[in-house]
């Protein structure tokens, strides 16, 4: 507006640029000679001081002399240094003296206890060091006192061609009188002269940290991060930064890897050493939606050490954070640490970029496992609650309490406790709000659960921990051991029915499905009413009690139980899964499925295996001891953790185990770390509580529907066996019942796959199989089916196949040129059938 216009006129280099080029144009003679000579000689003057930095800096650009004195005159101090090496080096004794006898006489002067101190170099090191600093707080001191905006602008070394940009037209202005021009362009000239002073007296603008620092601005920073950090012996070599931007003063870049090594592989120290900043003036951090070659690199450049309390939080907060614009407040000390709330700015981050690695890097916290005694709670949309937990509150375990174990009016249990103090809960059903049986019981599902761990991290304890609260509630326990009943041995006797082998487990299965259909269909003949009291027909969820009672169905080692795509009860056992996950929770059966490795990509591709994916998103997780890598990779799509989980190490600073350590999901994407219950014997306990089983006419129904209800039936005649002669017992059980039934009823087909002439068990889903012995599959049929199957990649694909690794090769590559296969994260998977 008018306003501002008027106020950019009040600039003093406006008044004297324009004067000078109206005085040029009126000038003439030696008047005009003294004053062209006069603004060239200034010109010069002025152009030399700036390509030529020093004390006089503060003319032209608001310098900074003290770091002149201390950083600039590097010639002259490495020239000192070696001065001093050289007198160090001296060797100051005394030359031996002969007396009048003939014998040697030792001379001891008065500097000898000096010069033949030890110590003498750091101490002479010492005392210059103090000198140089006492100096340069002088002069920041004189300066800072005579130039109060000095501040504004920073040290640099201007080049040729800027000088000639900035005092070019202070000598060009005034030559240009000389030129017979008509009247406009002296107005032009006149015109030019007033911008050109506006401009310079506002210069030097606040320039970038990387120009005060280092003359060469990003290309200094680039040639030390290919010095100190991509070299060959470096922490993270051949990497390279990429969108590098200098914005006040910080500096900014990605950090690319192009090895192997993931790009957080680079430290806050070697970033420091290599940028000449104090360590937590470094934020290195990775986006959840950036990959591992890849991660953000923010560098505080200019930092107010001197100036900070380093035990006030939120001022260094303030100085370090790594998020522009978000504020550290309600900072606490607790029993275990530290407690703070973190406020994020409305715009530009979000709680969900919020992480642990970021908040120790910028708080600069001991240790190195500092960032594994951080835990994050989202409070709302922008503050999150920061725990500082120096003592793990849970190293002393959590002994079981029965009590805990009833569940409430909204299906929950208590299972252990949080890092807050908190119960630990866990669902194990959901109320269906205004539905009610003819007793007025609430309505209720099931509900599904996944945990995933390595070995001894918890896992069975959490399971006998359900085990027994489902005793206590009249929850029906199945259980499959996918560790060929070393995992339960104790419980062999305990349970409804517990199996020990994978041939079992899917007869489980298959059993729970026909239990969830029986179900069903005498739920379809009940009535149950709604809030108001009204009666109704058809009953289409689960009450307990009436007339059934709830059952979870667990599988324990899942992925081991599918991990061989050609065994003949992988497929019937990922089916009866992905039925129990999509129909059987209005009928009260609930499954729970524990795996070691926390991708769920392992469970296999087809659409069995995806139904059983998104059953598990669905209900109850828990992670156990993982590593970092398999937690970035769990494929929980939504339930994806918020924060990203820090492993959990094998044992607590005190020595202790970690074991029942782990991460709880609270029903959307926010992990909690929690101790599980512990008991030394907690089948001693279970014996003490009534053991839930089927009523006898669902017992009765499922064995009429196939052979795994006779499997049901006949359980208490294979408890005592181990794996090996269980699976043969039930394998001669099934093919008596087939042979009872006939050919119009449901028969289980587990024949052995034929044989192909390649030497493969796979088979292909031929018409006519006798075809196969006059024209054999091709190797692209043999790779598709294998993937199609499991195999993930050209190893595992050439193993089922019996073909050579570089056939494999070749044929996967042909395969995905033609579009029937794609790459994911190096696994292949199948995109549409290869006869298509």
């Amino acid at each position: 507006g008018l306003r501002a216009r008027m106020a950019q006129t009040h600039n003093p280099g406006l008044y004297l640029g324009s004067g000078l080029g109206i005085a040029s144009g009126w000038l003439s003679g030696d008047p005009l000679l003294y004053t062209t000579l006069g603004t060239t000689g200034v010109a010069v003057g002025w152009a030399a001081l700036g390509m030529r930095p020093g004390p006089w800096r503060w003319l032209p650009g608001q310098g900074e002399p003290w770091e002149w004195v201390t950083r600039s005159s590097r010639r002259g101090y490495r020239r000192r240094v070696r001065r001093m090496r050289r007198r160090l080096g001296l060797d100051h004794a005394y030359g031996p003296a002969v007396g009048s006898d003939g014998l040697l006489v030792p001379t001891i002067g008065i500097a000898d206890g000096w010069r033949h101190r030890e110590d003498r170099a750091a101490l002479v090191r010492a005392a210059k060091a103090d000198a140089y600093r006492k100096r340069s707080a002088t002069l920041r001191a004189i300066w800072a006192k005579g130039l109060p905006d000095w501040e504004r602008g920073w040290w640099r070394r201007y080049s040729p061609t800027e000088m000639a940009l900035r005092a070019g037209p202070l000598a060009a202005i005034p030559a240009s009188s000389y030129i017979d021009v008509p009247w406009w362009a002296r107005l032009l000239v006149a015109s030019t002269a007033a911008t050109w002073g506006a401009r310079m007296w506002a210069l030097p603008d606040s320039a970038t940290p990387a120009a005060a620092e280092h003359p060469d601005g990003i290309d200094w920073y680039l040639a030390r991060w290919a010095e100190w950090i991509a070299c060959d012996q470096g922490p993270l070599p051949a990497s390279k930064l990429t969108d590098v931007r200098l914005d006040e003063d910080r500096l900014t870049a990605i950090i690319v890897s192009t090895t192997a090594r993931p790009a957080l592989g680079v430290g806050q120290d070697a970033v420091s050493i290599a940028f000449e900043v104090p360590p937590r003036a470094v934020n290195i951090y990775r986006p959840d939606d950036m990959p591992a070659s890849r991660a953000k690199l923010t560098v505080k450049l200019r930092n107010r050490t001197g100036e900070l309390d380093m035990n006030d939080l939120s001022a260094v907060w303030e100085e370090y954070s790594p998020y522009h614009g978000s504020e550290l407040y309600d900072a606490e000390e607790t029993e275990f640490g530290r407690r703070f709330k973190l406020l994020m700015p409305r715009r530009g981050s979000s709680v969900a970029d919020v992480q642990p690695l970021a908040i120790a890097q910028a708080l600069d916290m001991d240790g190195e496992d500092a960032v594994s005694h951080l835990h994050l709670r989202v409070i709302d949309a922008r503050r999150v609650e920061v725990n500082e937990m120096s003592v793990n509150p849970l190293q002393d375990g959590v002994p079981l309490d029965p009590q805990a174990l009833v569940m409430d009016d909204q299906g929950y249990i208590t299972v252990g406790k949080d890092i807050y103090g908190e119960p630990a809960r866990w669902r194990l059903m959901i109320p269906n709000e205004g539905k009610f049986g003819l007793t007025g019981q609430q309505g209720m599902s099931a509900v599904h659960s996944f945990s995933s761990g390595t070995t001894g991290s918890g896992k069975s304890s959490l399971e006998e921990t359900l085990l027994i609260a489902q005793m206590i509630n009249g929850i029906v326990g199945w259980l499959a051991d996918g560790k060929y009943g070393a995992g339960f041995a104790s419980w062999t006797h305990e349970l409804d029915w517990m199996v020990k082998s994978h041939y079992g487990a899917m007869l489980m299965g298959q059993a729970a499905v026909d239990l969830g259909k029986f179900r069903f269909s005498t739920q379809m003949k009940m009535q149950w009413q709604d809030a108001d009291g009204y009666v109704m027909d058809g009953r289409s969820f689960f009450v307990p009690g009436e007339p059934f009672a709830p059952m979870q169905v667990t599988w324990d080692e899942f992925n081991e139980m599918v991990m061989d795509p050609l065994k003949d009860h992988v497929n019937p056992l990922l089916a009866s899964g992905s039925n129990l996950g999509r129909q059987t929770r209005g009928a009260g059966i609930g499954a729970r499925i524990y795996v070691q490795i926390p991708n769920l990509d392992s469970i296999g591709t087809n659409k069995h295996a995806n139904a059983i994916r998104d059953m598990l998103q669905s209900g109850n997780i828990a992670m156990f001891r993982n590593a970092r890598a398999d937690i970035d990779v769990m494929s929980l799509g939504s339930r994806t953790p918020k924060f990203r989980l820090e492993p959990i190490p094998e044992t607590f600073p005190n020595g202790s185990g970690t074991g029942g350590l782990g991460y709880i999901a609270d029903g959307a994407d926010q992990y909690t770390q929690s101790r599980m219950m512990f008991h030394p014997n907690p089948v001693r306990v279970a014996r003490e509580l009534p053991r839930p089983t089927l009523t006898q006419a669902e017992a009765d129904a499922i064995a009429g529907m196939s052979p795994a209800g006779i499997a049901y039936l006949r359980r208490d005649e294979y408890r005592h066996m181990d794996a090996g002669e269980e699976e043969k017992f039930l394998r001669d059980l099934v093919k008596q019942e087939d042979a009872k039934r006939g050919k119009n009823t449901t028969i289980i087909d587990l024949a052995p796959a034929p044989a192909t002439p390649g030497g493969t068990d796979l088979v292909l889903d031929d018409e006519d199989e006798d075809l196969d012995a006059l024209v054999p599959p091709s190797r692209s049929e043999l790779v598709w089916h294998a993937v199609d199957r499991g195999a993930r990649r050209n190893g595992e694909i050439a193993k089922v196949t019996a073909l050579k690794p570089p056939n494999v090769a070749g044929a996967t590559k042909r395969l995905e040129r033609l579009g029937k296969l794609t790459k994911i994260d190096r696994d292949w998977h199948t995109v549409e059938p290869i006869d298509a």
